[in-house]
């Protein structure tokens, strides 16, 4: 609810004609405002605690989605590094490295292509949720700076 208007959603061919007059409704298109407001009202945090709730009965838990999170950032990072050290002349690949990374990408790549692995980017529009991920880093990392770095430094603990 915004300013004493109540937003629902309603499916396309719903039966409309038993609501009663004094219901009011109207299509509406939702401002960004709008929708920022909304994703922080009681229905929102409802249905993302369902989510998690089963995502920890069917996935695992918090701490072994992070576990996994690092995983695969230990591998981009061991590809990028391995990769941009080949490219900058630092430390060449040997074959068996270069056949070992060729055969994990390849493999990943295939389980994209055929369905079997889904990428967030292909459900949501790829660049908003990028930009969205990069405004919360950058978010954390303002605070990190602000409530924690910055006072550690003053102090001579950082």
């Amino acid at each position: 609810m915004i300013d004493n208007v109540e937003f629902v959603y309603i499916e396309d061919g719903a039966d409309l004609s038993v609501q009663p007059s004094e219901i009011n409704l109207e299509a509406a298109t939702l401002t960004p405002e709008q929708k920022a407001v909304l994703k922080k009202q009681t229905f929102t945090k409802f249905k993302k605690e369902i989510l998690r709730e089963h995502l920890e009965d069917s996935v695992g838990d918090i701490y072994d989605m992070l576990a996994d999170c690092m995983k695969i950032a230990e591998f981009s990072l061991m590809l990028t590094s391995r990769l941009a050290a080949d490219y900058f002349g630092t430390e060449e690949l040997s074959e068996n490295v270069r056949q070992e990374y060729s055969q994990r990408n390849q493999v990943f790549l295939d389980a994209v292509n055929n369905g079997e692995v889904n990428i967030r980017g292909d459900i949501d529009n790829a660049d908003e949720t990028l930009f969205r991920v990069m405004n919360r880093y950058s978010e954390i990392q303002k605070t990190v700076n602000d409530s924690y770095l910055s006072e550690m430094k003053k102090i001579g603990l950082h």
